[in-house]
């Protein structure tokens, strides 16, 4: 190595692409949202996909954690997935509760059930391979949708993404620059509207490492991909 291998910082973070969290409570819209934002392929995790009723959006289905990894093969290794500016996962949660039923369900070697504690750590294992391997990803934008969970500490909620067991839910919302909470906002001088709350408070985590965005975007995720970016 000598000093012509640095560059400044930014060309690193602008290669790097957008890496969102979006959660939410059901019928946020946090799905549709993907069809605001140009060159994205699309993992399906989760049932229901009625709200994607006219996307023209590249999906496929991930039912299994042999469908997940096979996607994922594809994504990190092919030519073909190189054409597209961005992934999402709908959703995170229900990707890591497919590998935790099938641990849950699995036998250990010696032919016994699996207990509880190793089948979250198998669990967790496998989902951060994957979500860590899209943190990292070059050259493209990452969006993972999430449910709500809501936890209280002193007295007060807070609203953050869900994820099973303890592990994933302090190593993934950590890693990821962009962490978003899709609802109906009570937005001062707007009063009650759907919106990306992009800081946190007591009541929601929110994260925004790029400094771009202000506490309350407009639920455009292409908007706020070329926000992040600029």
């Amino acid at each position: 190595m000598d000093i012509r291998s640095f560059r400044p910082a930014k060309d690193f973070a602008l290669q790097h692409g957008a890496k969102i969290i979006c959660y939410g409570p059901p019928g946020s819209s946090k799905t549709p949202i993907i069809n605001t934002a140009s060159n994205f392929c699309l993992l399906i995790t989760e049932p229901g996909m009625m709200s994607m009723r006219t996307s023209t959006v590249p999906a496929v289905l991930g039912r299994t954690p042999d469908e997940i990894d096979d996607f994922f093969k594809w994504l990190f290794g092919s030519n073909e997935s190189r054409k597209f500016d961005g992934v999402a996962i709908d959703s995170g949660s229900q990707m890591a509760e497919t590998y935790l039923d099938r641990e849950l369900d699995g036998k250990s070697k010696a032919g016994n059930k699996v207990d509880g504690k190793a089948a979250y750590g198998n669990m967790s294992r496998s989902v951060q391979k994957h979500l860590n391997g899209l943190f990292f990803l070059p050259q493209k934008h990452v969006y993972i949708t999430c449910k709500q969970m809501i936890t209280e500490a002193d007295g007060v909620n807070q609203k953050r993404p869900y994820f099973p067991g303890q592990d994933l839910n302090v190593k993934i919302p950590h890693l990821y620059d962009i962490i978003v909470h899709l609802d109906k906002q009570n937005i001062p001088g707007y009063g009650a509207q759907r919106a990306f709350r992009c800081a946190g408070d007591y009541s929601a985590v929110a994260r925004d490492r790029s400094g771009s965005l202000l506490e309350f975007e407009p639920p455009d995720l292409g908007a706020l991909i070329k926000k992040v970016m600029a």
